[in-house]
C-alpha cells in the first residue's frame, strides 16, 4: 500500500467514525428531574378534582380583605391619588 492510499483509508475511518457518531441516539435531558418532580407530587389530579371549586365572593370583597391584610384604608389610593408619589411629596 502506498502512503496516498493510507492516508485515504484514515480519512474514510475518520468519517466513518463521525458518521456514526452522528447517528446516535440522544440522551434523555431533564428526565431526572420530571422523574423527581413526578415523585414529589401528593396529588398529581389535583387540578382536575378542583375544577368546580370556585371561592364565593366577588372582586370586591377579595379586593377589601386585601386591603386589610396589607394595612391599607379606604381612602389610600382612591381617585387619581398614588401612594409611591405621596410618600416623595
Amino acid at each position: 500500500m502506498t502512503y496516498k492510499e493510507i492516508d485515504m483509508i484514515r480519512i474514510m475511518m475518520v468519517f466513518l467514525v463521525m458518521v456514526l457518531v452522528g447517528c446516535a441516539n440522544d440522551a434523555r435531558l431533564g428526565h431526572s428531574v420530571a422523574l423527581v418532580k413526578t415523585e414529589q407530587t401528593y396529588n398529581p389530579n389535583a387540578t382536575q378534582e378542583n375544577l368546580l371549586i370556585v371561592p364565593d365572593g366577588t372582586g370586591e370583597r377579595m379586593q377589601t380583605g386585601y386591603d386589610r391584610y396589607v394595612g391599607r384604608g379606604e381612602n389610600d389610593l382612591s381617585g387619581s391619588n398614588s401612594q409611591i408619589l405621596e410618600e416623595f411629596n
